[in-house]
């Protein structure tokens, strides 16, 4: 390990740019990667200390390999070689390593050809072909000369290297191919295309559920930390292991005893015969890190670690990244650390949880981060009697994440319905490019305890979002995920839906047997929104159980209503199980769900969910009218999926992407103090950022076909006249101060001037209202009347390019009246955001006005959501105000902010969530 940290420190001296270090190392490129056997590999630049680690590769390498590269065998690489492949100035001549362990498995490079292309050279080790390593590398490097400003990726490449040239073609790029001299030459624009992404989703989809089903799916386990002790932690992991009947190999690891249980125990990990699939480490937080070494002595895939105390305090924290990035040095994937552990039922049950049970099997997966919440979910689960297929403790989720786990259900054809109670997101916006595709199929019920970005538990090591939380639930909300307010309303869906799937669409019937428990339950449904479209309330209080079941069977049998919310007012002399038998049978067969609020003693009450518990063919009830019209709202949600996009996104033709970019480099380069910085991940607010307006906004915006309205600053009168006179009357008179310039209610607008006496007149009058502000005046011309409007970009630390709009005013903003949207935006997504809004409706025409062109603003918000999704370093950009008129409209005024570009969470090259390994 001794040359490892030295290592490590030559690393860090380098990323500081310290004296003697050569080229800045760009840290920000490092990144650990899933491959498509389900393992991990670290990425990173390579380093003139690689040189001994790349002659080993090159000579394992086969003689046809070395020669598919170099064009000749080249046994062994010369000094020089040697030399110049691993000194790097990391702008025109680039090299990436994949390491695992300590050593190189791949190597990746470019060099600069002309200012705007350059030559891409790929070689992966014989052993790792078909792994995707080459797809990731070119990833990497692609994301890498975009930084540095390069266009064009080319390639010679031998025709008979058909696994080469396949790694581009199918990339998703348009590529172009031509043998000259009995050599394939490839060129291709390296711009991030909708093939490329998809393609890349889908290999991301693949490597990440792969890991998921080796971690789930074990053939052997061993158990590290077992003791004596059946409380113990070990213990208990063994106790579950045991009772679920699993029938895999199962190793244990004791230091107390040489068998424990009947089974055999060895004192040491290296003695265990490997290879073995899944080792749970029951050990303190310092002796996991020796663990895991040893696990990877003999071949184990994954590893799960319940220890609490990772990240408690910063020397916690601090083995939480050495341990993951011990973890993935060695190709394995971690669940945890402080993880409650896994379970799977059905054929081939496996049980390495804390579960009070083990619950039947059935279509629910359930995944939770936190132990705490964990044990709620399981708990909630046994009260509930829920079905379930897995269920995941991510824990710190310090490697594997909720998003894995997704990646993983989302090809799982039984599951039937997926709840997570997440306290953190680390890629929130790749968890809603996952949800979005996955609730085309399965529901997803959705839990975020309030307040948790502000209150985070320990080892959640996360960007920090600067938005308002209402943005994030909004995210969701256009994912088509159910969110939900508690641990009980979470399982109370999830429950409903395991047991009965989903309604056929959204009618809604109302049965009870008390006038007052009809209304009781009518109420709650209005409250919350439901579409009622039959009811009786008039069943009579009998103990004859047929009355009940009449009026349900003439409700469901009409097949005028998808879901029927039966109460019953429990008369206590009749059998209310038998009740609900009955009704259920007649909802199956009329294709009806069925949620009962039962109204009786505490004790009944027990009796009967007891019941219901070990009995899937029973509905769920609930003890409130409130519960149940709650649970029936989760179900509908689920079912109507409103606001998920499946459309592709929009695309506009005229938009100029090489101008745009071409301004921000420009920008940004005259700019002092607002170069790269060397890890340019999350805005703290301690980057420089340049301010742009005037013709240099005007120029950003008109590369992606947006108007800004014609305005002049002026200095003084006379100029304030001449430029009017190129205008034309009548125009506007605006202060460039920021807090001044559409605020005519402090006196910083003027508007409808009709001539040069007028004119004169404002300008004085606004020079001497507005002394205390120095910032010049501004010419505008007058646009035509409409419905004022806010559209903003926000590059968000955490959620990337985020965009809201808002009817402009005040009052708007104090009452968060704000829609917020991920971009890119298909058509149909543009105007969702559009009448979002609760103000919007004075687009649609209001108290006489005629309507606004949304038409015209959907198009302007997929025309700002492509230049911020394209252009990284738009930190802020603001049009305000927008007037929408009948037709068409105005962009009156803009602003902007930009700054290096941040290191997007989710963006054109797949990376494993959390900091990199070392």
């Amino acid at each position: 390990m001794a040359d490892r940290r030295d290592g490590l420190r030559s690393l860090r001296r380098r990323a500081r740019g310290g004296s003697g270090a050569g080229p800045a190392y760009p840290a920000h490129w490092e990144a650990d990667i899933a491959l498509r056997d389900g393992s991990a590999a670290h990425l990173r630049p390579i380093l003139p200390e690689d040189a001994e680690a790349l002659q080993a590769f090159h000579q394992r390498q086969s003689e046809h390999s070395r020669y598919l590269r170099f064009f000749a065998p080249m046994p062994r690489l010369s000094e020089r070689d040697l030399t110049r492949f691993t000194t790097v100035d990391h702008r025109d001549r680039v090299a990436f390593v994949v390491l695992v362990g300590r050593d190189i498995v791949a190597v990746g490079r470019y060099d600069r050809t002309s200012p705007r292309s350059a030559e891409v050279a790929f070689n992966v080790a014989d052993s790792r072909q078909g792994s995707g390593l080459g797809s990731v590398l070119l990833e990497h490097l692609a994301a890498a000369a975009r930084e540095q400003g390069i266009d064009v990726f080319t390639a010679e490449v031998l025709p008979q290297n058909t696994k080469m040239i396949k790694v581009f073609t199918d990339a998703g790029f348009d590529v172009d191919r031509t043998l000259d001299d009995g050599v394939v030459m490839v060129s291709f624009r390296i711009d991030p295309t909708a093939r490329s992404l998809a393609v890349m989703a889908e290999r991301e989809h693949r490597a990440e559920a792969r890991a998921m089903e080796r971690l789930l799916h074990p053939e052997s386990v061993l158990l590290v930390g077992v003791s004596s002790h059946r409380d113990s932690v070990g213990g208990r992991f063994l106790t579950a292991l045991e009772e679920s009947g699993y029938p895999g190999t199962v190793h244990l690891v004791s230091r107390e005893a040489l068998e424990l249980r009947g089974r055999r125990a060895w004192a040491r990990i290296s003695e265990v015969p490997g290879p073995v699939d899944l080792a749970v480490i029951a050990l303190r937080p310092e002796a996991c890190l020796d663990a895991v070494e040893e696990c990877a002595e003999i071949g184990v895939h994954s590893v799960v670690i319940p220890t609490e105390g990772f990240a408690d305090s910063e020397r916690g924290r601090s083995l939480q990244r050495e341990l993951v990035a011990r973890i993935r040095r060695h190709g394995m994937r971690l669940l945890g650390p402080g993880s409650l552990g896994m379970l799977r039922t059905g054929d081939s049950p496996l049980n390495l949880s804390l579960a009070p049970h083990m619950p039947r099997a059935g279509r629910a997966a359930l995944a939770g981060q936190s132990s705490a919440l964990s044990a709620m979910l399981l708990a909630g689960t046994d009260a509930r009697g829920i079905g379930l297929h897995e269920f995941v403790g991510v824990g710190n989720r310090a490697d594997v994440s909720l998003n894995d786990t997704l990646q993983h259900w989302e090809d799982d054809e039984e599951v039937g319905v997926i709840g997570l109670a997440m306290e953190s997101m680390g890629n929130p916006r790749k968890f809603t490019r996952i949800a979005r595709r996955l609730t085309r199929r399965t529901p997803l019920i959705v839990l975020r305890p309030p307040g948790s970005e502000s209150h985070l538990p320990p080892g959640h090591d996360v960007r920090r979002s600067t938005l308002p939380r209402r943005a994030l639930d909004q995210v969701l909300d256009s994912a088509g995920v159910v969110q939900t307010g508690g641990v009980d309303h979470l399982l109370d869906v999830v429950d409903c839906i395991e047991r009965q799937g989903l309604p056929l669409g959204p009618r809604v019937g109302i049965l009870s047997n008390t006038a007052a428990l009809g209304a009781s339950l009518r109420g709650a449904a209005d409250g919350a929104g439901l579409r009622i479209v039959a009811e009786n309330r008039s069943v009579p209080l009998s103990p004859d159980p047929r009355q009940i079941q009449r009026a349900f069977t003439t409700m469901a049998a009409l097949g005028e209503v998808d879901l029927v919310i039966a109460g019953v007012l429990d008369a206590q002399g009749e059998d209310a199980e038998e009740v609900l038998r009955q009704m259920a049978i007649v909802a199956r067969h009329s294709e009806v769900v069925l949620l009962v609020c039962v109204v009786t003693g505490s004790d009944r009450f027990d009796a009967l969910r007891g019941r219901v518990r070990v009995d899937p063919q029973l509905p769920p009830v609930h003890a409130t009218p409130f519960a149940v019209v709650r649970a029936a709202s989760g179900l509908l949600e689920a079912t109507l999926r409103p606001a998920a996009d499946d459309e592709e996104p929009a695309r506009r033709e005229d938009v100029d992407r090489a101008a745009a970019r071409e301004i921000a480099e420009r920008l940004l380069r005259d700019h002092p103090g607002a170069g790269s910085p060397s890890d340019p991940g999350d805005r703290t607010g301690s980057e420089v950022e340049v301010e742009v307006g005037g013709e240099d906004v005007a120029a950003l915006l008109a590369a992606y076909g947006i108007e800004l309205l014609q305005g002049r600053r002026v200095a003084d009168e006379d100029e304030a006249l001449a430029r009017a006179a190129e205008i034309g009357y009548p125009v506007a008179l605006k202060s460039t101060d920021p807090v001044l310039r559409h605020r005519a209610d402090l006196g910083g607008v003027r508007l409808g001037i009709p001539d040069a006496v007028q004119l004169r007149h404002a300008v004085r009058a606004m020079r001497k209202d507005l002394s205390y502000s120095s910032a010049p005046l501004e010419v505008q011309a007058m646009a035509p009347a409409g419905v004022p409007m806010v559209v903003r970009s926000v590059e968000d630390p955490s959620l990337g390019p985020v965009l809201s709009l808002s009817v402009a005013g005040d009052a708007t903003d104090l009452l968060d009246d704000i829609a917020y949207a991920i971009p890119p935006f298909s058509e149909a997504g543009a105007h969702r955001l559009v009448d979002a809004p609760a103000s919007a409706v004075k687009l649609r025409g209001a108290r006489g006005l005629p309507p606004a062109d949304r038409d015209a603003l959907a198009d302007l918000v997929v025309r700002v959501g492509l230049l911020a999704e394209d252009l990284p370093e738009l930190a802020f950009l603001e049009l305000y105000p927008v007037l929408v008129a009948q037709h068409g409209l105005t962009v009156v005024g803009a602003g902007a902010r930009l700054a290096p570009a941040p290191n997007r969470t989710d963006g054109a090259r797949r990376t494993l969530s959390g900091p990199p390994g070392a």
